[in-house]
């Protein structure tokens, strides 16, 4: 078997690790912070199955775009300093946006989600990791009946690509959360889903339980990488040179800059989004809730309860506008009892960095005229819900095994 060598050590390339040692490799994981310190710190903690997970680009998005240009407090943004950079992006996602690359990405996208559940049930199960790890589903919600209609053809969609759902009236909802609030009408309760009570915790379990299999994980930045005879055989970083057999880079929102120096070009850019926790407010939620409207989940962690959601584009490279972080409180605060009437409560505020590529697809596969290199990457809203499913993806590759589905969607150089 092989030694390889993982650039990243969030959520995805932690899990990476784990299904190639489970294949027999050894491992290294090379990340410039600790690991779960990048975006798999903060998210909305959901691991998601068919149905409960962000849609695809559909031609309804493109009306949305001009009010990213002007709406501060929407729930998308763009800043203007940034358009010019982001221009090759957005033209690429609005072309797009058709009801036939909806329905490809979306038929692409179940292939990868059936599984999520069960492919970390096989590297938590038996480790303290696992104690991190609710399974009883989550809750997408709605204001108005009006809303919950709107949102029919969803959920047909859903449906069709196999989703496990359950339409809620609002007695039904009371009954199963009533720390919901009189703002919260219907939901949708997706049963199979998983979610954490700590991703940061997660992410660093497994790195750990990586250690304990006899890994290595090294805090260092990459500053290149070397390609001798089409393949690449030594990592450079600021610590020091570490020779490569085989690679993965799973680097997120970072991994268009590692693939530069492989001399491949991929279209990523970042959403950055943002969270708040109130570490003081007391909550009978049991399950993650995500409001469609106000893309903003709610999920009661460790640390807290969180309230994570919104979308940025801004570059990976601009500091934090915390006022972003707090337009999720001022736009979200009524849908729990316990926060409708909280004033100024105790909060800390987070930006992350969600790498997306155009059509919202990730990239995962071999990397395009490079050999033993191998792209796990792009992964959107869903770095935590798709981690262990990539991991395994990749300990299949690695290993020369079929994967079992079909990754052509998925290339590194389908722009």
């Amino acid at each position: 078997m092989a030694h390889v060598t993982i650039i990243g050590a969030g959520i995805v390339g932690a899990c990476c690790a784990r299904f190639l040692q489970k294949s027999g490799h050894e491992t290294t994981l090379i990340d410039r912070v600790e690991p779960g310190m990048g975006c798999s710190f903060g998210n909305a903690g959901v691991i998601s199955t068919p149905g409960s997970s962000v849609q695809p680009p559909s031609p309804g998005l493109l009306k949305d775009i001009p009010g990213m240009l002007f709406e501060r407090d929407g729930t998308v943004t763009v800043r203007w300093r940034y358009l010019l950079r982001l221009a090759p992006w957005l033209l690429a996602m609005a072309r797009g946006c058709t009801t036939a690359d909806q329905k490809r990405t979306g038929e692409a996208m179940a292939s990868l989600l059936s599984g999520t559940t069960q492919a970390y049930d096989t590297i938590v199960r038996g480790t303290d990791a696992d104690k991190l790890i609710r399974r009883n589903g989550s809750l997408g919600i709605y204001r108005t009946e009006e809303q919950f209609e709107d949102d029919r053809p969803r959920r047909e969609m859903n449906a069709a690509l196999g989703a496990t759902q359950d339409e809620l009236t609002t007695e039904e909802l009371r009954q199963l959360e009533p720390s919901l609030s009189d703002a919260v009408t219907r939901a949708v309760y997706f049963p199979l889903a998983y979610s954490t009570t700590n991703p940061a915790m997660l992410t660093r379990g497994l790195a750990d339980e990586s250690r304990h299999q006899g890994g290595t994980v090294i805090q260092a930045e990459v500053l290149d990488i070397r390609i001798e005879n089409g393949k690449p055989t030594a990592v450079i970083t600021d610590q020091g040179e570490h020779p490569v057999d085989k690679l993965v880079i799973a680097a997120g929102a970072y991994s268009h800059r590692l693939a530069k120096m492989l001399g491949i070009r991929v279209l990523l850019d970042t959403e950055r989004g943002y969270h708040i926790e109130l570490p003081e407010i007391e909550t009978r939620l049991t399950r993650p809730a995500i409001h469609y409207e106000l893309a903003c989940g709610i999920n009661p962690m460790t640390d807290g309860l969180r309230f994570a959601g919104t979308v940025e584009f801004a570059g990976v490279d601009a500091p934090e506008h915390e006022d972003r972080a707090k337009s999720i409180w001022r736009r979200s605060k009524d849908i729990l009892r316990e926060t409708s009437d909280a004033e100024n409560p105790e909060m800390t505020t987070w930006m992350g960095r969600r790498p997306t590529m155009p059509d919202f697809r990730p990239v995962i596969g071999a990397a395009p005229g490079v050999a033993d290199c191998w792209f796990a990457f792009g992964h959107q809203h869903l770095g935590l819900t798709l981690a262990a499913r990539t991991g395994e993806i990749i300990g299949d590759l690695v290993s020369g095994r079929d994967t079992g589905i079909d990754l052509e969607p998925f290339r590194a150089d389908r722009f």
